[in-house]
């Protein structure tokens, strides 16, 4: 009995698994779009001609990806030189150098259904 049910797991060995891709929109504007994608294994840059982000997604589906979730992500760099104390008898505060960047970035989720 044991032999039966390990010859039928073997004839009828189905594996699913999913394959993820995330991409990561950095800049659009009427030039094109520049993004990053994430498949897991490494990040690699990427850019458009096209500006258009329906295109950019229609592109992926045409190679397998189905659209899972689209998310948005506030990213704030501050950057600059922040003085921790002041040498001057005259407490006479020296002006910072600091800048502040908020970037808005769009996240596309794709995945990928591997039936075997």
């Amino acid at each position: 009995m044991r032999e039966l049910i390990m010859m039928l797991l073997l004839i009828f060995n189905y594996t699913y698994s999913q394959e993820w891709l995330i991409v990561s929109v950095i800049n659009k504007n009427s030039k094109g779009i520049k993004y990053e994608v994430d498949d897991g294994n490494r990040i690699s840059k990427k850019t458009t001609k096209d500006p258009s982000l329906v295109k950019l997604i229609m592109d992926y589906k045409e190679k397998g990806y189905s659209l899972n979730k689209i998310t948005q992500v506030n990213q704030i760099d501050l950057n600059g030189v922040f003085p921790l104390f002041n040498n001057n008898a005259n407490f006479n505060f020296q002006s910072t150098n600091l800048n502040l960047n908020n970037n808005l970035r769009t996240n596309l989720w794709f995945r990928k259904e591997n039936k075997e």
